[in-house]
């Protein structure tokens, strides 16, 4: 019977181990995620099992969405800082961008035309970070230089012989793009 409760509590330290181990390799974007997650189901929690009024449920509903938008369009704008520093844009999703910018402006013409200002305050304010964003990819075109020719030419085996490929790099050291000669 000893050496039966003695497992159960290896293994009950085992699994805590393995929680533990589990959370540190978690990068700090995912303690992100799970931290929002979190937060909503706090407030989905919340709204639930207190006891409030249908108008209540959906004015803090609402105001949570409304910063969860907020957040959503901001996010890309922390790139701004080294999109001026580096004064290149390829850290700056063109499609990205380009679908944000448009789905804020079809909702804020929404929300005029209902008249509804819980819709185009945090709207507008995405409308308005797209256009920053697309005014800082104008600004600054995407420029990339080539890597240094000992790391950008990689020999080939292919059928008809040897061929090289030369890689770009944006300001950034990401490999942004691939030709072959």
């Amino acid at each position: 019977a000893e050496n039966r409760s003695r497992d159960g509590d290896d293994d009950a330290i085992s699994v805590q181990t393995a929680k533990i181990d589990c959370c540190q390799q978690l990068t700090s974007h995912e303690l992100k995620v799970l931290q929002i997650v979190l937060v909503w189901i706090i407030i989905l929690s919340t709204t639930s099992l207190i006891p409030v009024s249908n108008e209540e449920m959906k004015f803090i509903v609402g105001v949570a969405v409304n910063i969860n938008l907020i957040f959503f369009y901001a996010a890309p704008l922390s790139t701004i800082a080294s999109v001026i520093r580096s004064k290149n844009s390829a850290s700056i999703h063109f499609w990205t961008m380009a679908m944000n910018t448009s789905n804020a402006f079809f909702w804020c013409v929404y929300s005029l035309a209902i008249q509804d200002y819980y819709i185009l305050i945090p709207n507008g304010l995405g409308f308005l970070f797209g256009l920053v964003q697309v005014a800082l990819y104008q600004c600054f075109p995407r420029s990339e230089e080539v890597i240094d020719a000992s790391d950008s030419v990689t020999e080939l085996s292919g059928d008809d012989g040897n061929c090289t490929e030369q890689l770009t790099r944006s300001n950034y050291g990401n490999v942004a793009e691939s030709e072959i000669i």
